[in-house]
């Protein structure tokens, strides 16, 4: 990662800054990491194995042909191993990730 900064200028919701700020001052994290962070995963996804716990980038796994998740580089798992209640929760959780960066979590 670069570390030249630049200036960003954004439009965000009143309450919502307010809102962030609060939490972010709580938390000792500055809203411009939090940013920079949401920022630099939207460009570059990285996720955890849900098996072996190990990081990986999202361009570097594989898509499983059978059941379409990705599979991990270094375990070589995806949905096809899980029970079913397992794959439902890691579901779920993926549908709050994907609501959180679609926009879509207000």
């Amino acid at each position: 990662m670069s570390t030249s900064k630049t200036k960003l200028t954004l439009s965000i919701d009143k309450d919502v800054l307010e809102s962030a700020r609060k939490v972010a001052i709580h938390r000792h994290i500055p809203l411009s990491r939090l940013v920079e962070n949401f920022l630099n995963f939207f460009a570059r996804p990285e996720l955890y194995c849900f098996k072996c716990g190990e990081k990986f980038n999202t361009e570097d796994a594989d898509v499983c042909t059978k059941c379409g998740w990705l599979s991990c580089p270094k375990c070589e798992v995806c949905r096809c191993d899980l029970s079913d209640d397992v794959a439902i929760a890691i579901y779920q959780m993926r549908k709050v990730y994907e609501d959180l960066l679609g926009g879509r979590v207000k």
